[in-house]
This record gives structure tokens, C-alpha cells and sequence, in this order.
């Protein structure tokens, strides 16, 4: 069958695009750069319908990653913000439905849950503390108001902070990596306490994967890997590889919370997922993708 990825040229995708392609399906790719792998590609934008139209002919399923995930992007233009994230959403649900698509699978965050410190996917939903939070359950409540109004089914996937090869440049590990093999120091915020389930992007490609069961149907999921990962945790990895890494404290900042320790029990049992990757393997992967 054919799937679907929007924004599949990026980090995230780059690495799904592999995943399914192991798994038999026929991968089309709609974005507005060329992806890496030989894959179907149609240029495009998701604020386009044309473009939309053009990607969803024939599709069995959707894969939307496509957004805005930068938090500084978003918060420096918060109107283009809304418009990608969640205007460009309302175009794929459109053509989805249009075209009969078999599901839509969208990439959400765990960001959603706010500030609370244990979640899981039956946590309530605070209101939103930043712009990009707002556009991403903004996303969620179109998929399931979709599904609810058209019968258009779902399944939504709240990722927690993803790393590895062609990870971001702007992540705490890429910025920290960066900073040690130029000589430099780190500055944390904080304590250093404060820290994230951070899952390798394999394992989470795999996650997006297994959600094509038939179990994954009209549900949502948290992947997320094993660990709470600490600032510090990080930081002690990163001193195996670079001994002379010099680390400067400095107050906390407005906004900075301790981070969300996310359950992920749901996908273990419904999709048979875990994670597979260590934080601490992961690092090693990474840092060897990148010497």
C-alpha cells in the first residue's frame, strides 16, 4: 500500500521512510525539500491544497509530521505558527477524507501534558503555557473532531524530545556536543535535575510503524523512551567522550519546569512497542553518525 509522509524529508521522517520501507510499503513523500532516500517525492506545501491533492491520490494511509516544532520559530511568529500547524492539518484532514484515506497518524508531542510530573494518555490537558503547545492540541482536536463529525479514523502519537542521527541542531545534546568539541563551555540552568523521557529516533520510527495495527486504530500513544534523562545524566555521558568538558551553573529560568516522566505501559501492551536503545547507547550512535 502507499503511505503518506508529510514532512517526511526531515529528521524524524528520514528515519520512518527506512522503517516502512523494510516493511514492504510504498513510501510518497510530500515536502518541500527532496528527501535523502529514492523515494517517491511530490514538492509541496501543506498550506497548498494543489499540492495536497496531488500526495494524497491513492494513499492508504497518512503519516502527518509535517509542523511547525521549532519553540522558538513558533514563538517568534505564532501567526505562521497556527497557520502550519494547524491550518495545514485541516488541509490534510480535507483531502484525507476526500480521497477515503484508511487513517490519518499524526505526530503530537508530549508537551501537551504541561507541567505535570507523571502522565499518561488519560492525563488531563491543561491549558496550553505556549504557543506551540496551543497549535499542537490544536492539531489533536481537529483529528478527533474529523473523526467524531466524518468517521475519519486516527491514531495520534505524543512523542517525547527525539534525538539521534540528523537530530536538530538547536536539541540540548547537539548543542552540548557542539560546544565540547569546540572547547567550550556549557551553561545549565538550573540544577541540572531537570530532564526528559528522550527516545533514539529508531525507536521511535518503529512506534510510528507498529501504530499501523489495527490496534492503533482510533487511539492515542505515548512513545517515549525507558529513562528520565537529567540534564546532569547528559552531562556525565558526554564527559566519556570529551574529559576536559568544563560545565557553568547559572540561575533558573522563567518558564523552566523539572520535565514529565511519561508512561508508556499503553504501546507496550496495544502495540507490542518498546523502546530498545539506551539513552546512553543512543549518545554513542549519535556521536559516532557525526565524526
Amino acid at each position: 500500500m502507499v503511505i503518506l509522509i508529510t514532512g517526511g524529508s526531515g529528521f524524524i521522517g528520514h528515519h520512518l521512510i527506512r522503517k516502512l520501507i523494510d516493511e514492504g510499503h510504498q513510501v510518497r513523500i510530500l515536502d518541500k525539500q527532496k528527501p535523502e532516500q529514492n523515494v517517491e517525492w511530490i514538492k509541496g506545501d501543506i498550506l497548498e491544497k494543489d499540492d495536497i491533492s496531488r500526495a494524497c491520490r491513492d494513499v492508504s494511509y497518512i503519516f502527518h509530521l509535517a509542523a511547525i516544532a521549532d519553540v522558538n520559530v513558533a514563538l517568534s511568529d505564532p501567526r505562521y505558527c497556527i497557520e502550519v500547524n494547524e491550518i495545514g492539518t485541516i488541509n490534510i484532514l480535507e483531502a484525507a477524507r476526500s480521497y477515503e484515506v484508511d487513517r490519518v497518524i499524526l505526530a503530537s508531542t508530549t508537551w501537551v501534558y504541561g507541567n505535570q510530573e507523571k502522565v499518561n494518555e488519560n492525563s488531563p490537558i491543561p491549558h496550553p503555557d505556549h504557543i506551540y503547545t496551543k497549535t499542537k492540541i490544536g492539531q489533536e482536536n481537529l483529528i478527533y473532531n474529523w473523526y467524531k463529525t466524518y468517521g475519519l479514523p486516527y491514531t495520534i502519537l505524543r512523542y517525547d524530545i527525539p534525538y539521534g542521527p540528523m537530530m536538530r541542531s538547536n536539541l540540548v545534546l547537539a548543542i552540548f556536543t557542539r560546544r565540547a568539541k569546540l572547547g567550550q563551555s556549557v551553561t545549565v540552568f538550573g540544577n541540572g535535575e531537570q530532564g526528559r523521557c528522550f527516545i533514539y529516533v529508531e525507536d521511535l520510527a518503529e512506534g510510528n510503524v507498529s501504530s499501523l495495527q489495527e490496534s492503533g486504530k482510533n487511539e492515542i500513544f505515548n512513545l517515549a523512551g525507558n529513562e528520565f534523562i537529567t540534564i546532569n545524566d547528559i552531562l556525565r555521558i558526554l564527559k566519556n567522550y570529551f574529559s576536559n568538558l568544563n560545565v557553568e551553573y547559572a540561575p533558573s529560568r522563567v518558564g523552566d519546569f523539572l520535565g514529565v516522566k511519561v508512561d508508556i505501559n499503553k504501546a507496550k501492551q496495544r502495540l507490542d512497542w518498546q523502546p530498545k536503545i539506551s539513552y546512553e547507547e543512543g549518545v554513542k550512535r549519535y556521536l559516532d553518525s557525526i565524526h
